[in-house]
């Protein structure tokens, strides 16, 4: 949610805010981002297939031409290396360049999701990686920077612990593919049913019987869906599905088109208009250069000398100006039942038909 948030707030948020959008939802953001994302894709496809029509082109593209186009779109449209050299034109074309900026952030959230629903640990591990540098960017998240720093530190520190721990944090309950899930949603998942049971029930049941009942909600889902498969209830409610996002997709590809976002623009007259974005992964590589960097991993080398009554003098300017970057993180932001609902392996659709479903049991 962090990493969604990174993106939505540096590229979506109002960039003179002393903190734009700490704690914005994370559901729409999830969503905003899986379709323009989409969108720029399509639309990088668009201009480096060669053809006039992409549609056209699909019909008659072989694998290998799909491959080639592909590596074309990522290299000139999502990397750090095209926005550069793209800032080095005597004409800097702001809209391309914030959105070349944009592509790349955006991808790299969209590839810990999947990395993440594949199990592929590996790749999660990547991506912190780099979000641990974006996250020390002025006016992001430094909190989370350093509980990156700390976990990665303890990987790389403690071997015989490693294993076990990589091998803990993705859970796949179903074993079916691209089913994992953070083993923290897990929890989340868990702690949201036990409410809803014992809110359902009242403050007259006992502990005792909240750690018996919570300890089987799994298993209990897993029942009450095993008969409405098999006795064919439909009144059990309906599945979660995803809904289509192809006309939302088609309607910004058209107008990435309409108005060349992604194509340089030499004297563009919306320019005087646009502010360009902070490259997150460039400006948070400059914080290990700083004279408070890792302060929180640090031991405090000064000695303490009591030099009587003296005058007040002012403190380092660049020590303080981090200090209130940190304090002005804010992001207490609470997971809700619509965020917990994107995952469609949680029958939320259900909820009443569960707790009949536990009555009976009871």
């Amino acid at each position: 949610m962090a990493g969604c948030r990174l993106v939505v707030n540096e590229h979506w948020g109002k960039p003179n805010s002393k903190h734009p959008g700490s704690a914005a939802p994370w559901k729409p953001s999830h969503e905003l981002l899986q379709i323009s994302v989409a969108a720029h894709v399509v639309d990088g496809f668009r201009l480096f297939c060669g053809q006039d029509g992409l549609d056209q082109w699909a019909k008659r593209a072989t694998k290998e031409d799909f491959d080639r186009v592909l590596e074309e779109v990522y290299r000139n449209l999502f990397t750090s290396r095209a926005y550069h050299e793209l800032t080095k034109r005597p004409y800097r074309d702001t809209t391309f360049e914030n959105a070349i900026l944009y592509n790349r952030d955006a991808l790299i959230y969209l590839k810990i999701v999947h990395a993440i629903k594949a199990g592929d640990i590996g790749h999660v591990i990547n991506v912190f990686k780099v979000w641990m540098v974006m996250m020390r960017s002025k006016k992001t998240k430094p909190k989370y920077a350093d509980a990156i720093f700390e976990t990665l530190g303890r990987l790389a520190t403690y071997p015989e612990l490693r294993k076990f721990f990589l091998h803990n944090w993705l859970v796949n309950l179903t074993g079916k593919p691209n089913s994992f899930k953070e083993i923290d949603l897990l929890q989340e998942h868990q702690n949201f049913w036990a409410k809803v049971i014992y809110n359902a029930k009242g403050s007259n049941r006992s502990w005792d019987w909240l750690s018996m009942i919570t300890v089987c909600i799994q298993e209990l889902r897993n029942a009450m869906q095993t008969v409405q498969k098999n006795f064919e209830i439909s009144s059990f409610g309906t599945q979660h599905t995803i809904p289509d996002m192809t006309k939302e997709v088609e309607h910004l590809v058209q107008a990435l088109k309409d108005n060349q976002i992604q194509s340089y623009v030499e004297n563009r007259e919306t320019n005087q208009y646009i502010d360009s974005r902070c490259d997150l992964l460039e400006d948070g590589s400059k914080y290990p250069d700083t004279r408070g960097a890792y302060r929180a991993f640090r031991k405090d080398s000064r000695i303490i000398e009591n030099l009587g009554q003296v005058e007040a003098t002012v403190g380092d300017s660049a020590d303080a100006r981090e200090q209130s970057e940190e304090a002005a993180e804010r992001d207490n932001y609470e997971v809700t039942v619509e965020d917990l609902a994107i995952d469609d392996e949680e029958p939320y659709g259900d909820l009443d038909n569960i707790m009949s479903f536990i009555d009976a049991m009871d």
